[in-house]
C-alpha cells in the first residue's frame, strides 16, 4: 500500500570507505523540513560486518527527535561487477510512499528541498517536477571534504525541449510521483551504468506531464571531487576506455528518443502544432525545430 504524502529517497552508496561522506549525505536528509520520510540506502555486495558499521554510523542521526525511517538493502549477487542500475531499482522496489527522489552518497540536499518538491507537485499536478543544484569542486580526505570552489555548471536548460535534447537535470534535482508515473516508466535500464538517470527521464517525461519553473531554486550540492571518484571525472577528460563507453551511451540514448512515443498533451506542452498518436522524442524535437 502506498503512503500518501510520504517522500522515499533512494541513496546509492557503494563503497564502505567512504561512511564519512554517506553520514554527510544522510545527515542533510534527517535535517530536511519535510515529513513523512523514508531513507532507502541500497549497497553493492556489502558484508554483514560492512552492513553493521553502517547502521552504527548512521544510528544516532536515527535517535533526534521526528527522525525519518531508514532501510538497508544490499545487492548481492556477483553480477554485474557494476551494480549501480540494479541498485536503483532495487531501492525503487523498497519504496512505500507517493513520492521518490534519489541521492548519491556523496551528494547533499538543503534543507527546504523535498518541501519545496512536494509543494510543486501539490500545486501543478505534474508527474515530475525539477529544480537545480549547485557545483562544487571538492578535495577529499580521509576524514573529510573540503570544498574548493563553486563552479559554473556543466549542464544546462530551461525546459522539456531542452531536456529532450541533452540531461541537465542531476538525480538529485527532481521528485517524482508515484501515484501518477506507473511502475514500468519508473524504472532503469539495467543495460546502462551511465545516463541511467536520463534514459528513465526520457520515458517518463515522454509520458507525464513535467514542471519546470522551479529551475532557479537551488536545493542541493553536486560535488565534483579532485580524487577522481566521480563517475564523470571532474576535468571533464575521460579515458580512452570510458570514452567508448560514452559513445555506446549517446547511441543507446538516441535509439530511446528514436522510439519513444511522446504523448499528444505533452506534444502541446512542447508546442507542436498538431499533435498525434506517432510521434516520437525525435520527431517532436526536428518538428520544434522546422
Amino acid at each position: 500500500m502506498m503512503i500518501k504524502s510520504q517522500v522515499d529517497c533512494i541513496v546509492r552508496f557503494h563503497n564502505a570507505k567512504r561512511l564519512h561522506e554517506l553520514s554527510r549525505c544522510v545527515f542533510s536528509l534527517v535535517g530536511q523540513k519535510y515529513r513523512p520520510l523514508h531513507i532507502i540506502i541500497v549497497v553493492q555486495r556489502f558484508s554483514d560486518d560492512e552492513i553493521a558499521a553502517t547502521q552504527h554510523a548512521l544510528e544516532p542521526l536515527f535517535r533526534l527527535p521526528n527522525a525519518p525511517t531508514l532501510t538497508i538493502r544490499n545487492w548481492q549477487n556477483e553480477y554485474p561487477i557494476d551494480a549501480r542500475t540494479e541498485l536503483l531499482n532495487m531501492g525503487l522496489a523498497a519504496a512505500t510512499g507517493q513520492y521518490v527522489s534519489f541521492l548519491d552518497y556523496d551528494d547533499v540536499l538543503y534543507p527546504e528541498a523535498h518541501e519545496i518538491l512536494v509543494k510543486r507537485l501539490e500545486a501543478t499536478g505534474a508527474g515530475i517536477t525539477f529544480a537545480s543544484v549547485r557545483v562544487v569542486y571538492a578535495d577529499v580526505y580521509r576524514k573529510f571534504i573540503h570544498l574548493v570552489k563553486q563552479v559554473n555548471a556543466p549542464f544546462s536548460g530551461e525546459n522539456l525541449k531542452d531536456l529532450f535534447r541533452a540531461n541537465f537535470c542531476p538525480i538529485h534535482s527532481y521528485l517524482i510521483d508515484r501515484s501518477i508515473v506507473s511502475q514500468k516508466d519508473l524504472s532503469f535500464d539495467t543495460n546502462m551504468t551511465w545516463e541511467e538517470d536520463y534514459d528513465m527521464l526520457l520515458k517518463i517525461c515522454a509520458n507525464y506531464s513535467s514542471d519546470f519553473d522551479n529551475l532557479e531554486v537551488i536545493i542541493g550540492d553536486y560535488y565534483y571531487k579532485t580524487d577522481g571518484s566521480n563517475s564523470v571525472p571532474a576535468d571533464g577528460i575521460p579515458d580512452a576506455a570510458r570514452m567508448e563507453e560514452y559513445d555506446r551511451v549517446r547511441a543507446f540514448i538516441e535509439v530511446r528518443r528514436r522510439t519513444t512515443l511522446v504523448a499528444p498533451e505533452i506534444q502541446k506542452q512542447l508546442g507542436l502544432p498538431c499533435p498525434s498518436a506517432n510521434v516520437t522524442i525525435r520527431d517532436a524535437l526536428d518538428g520544434l525545430l522546422n
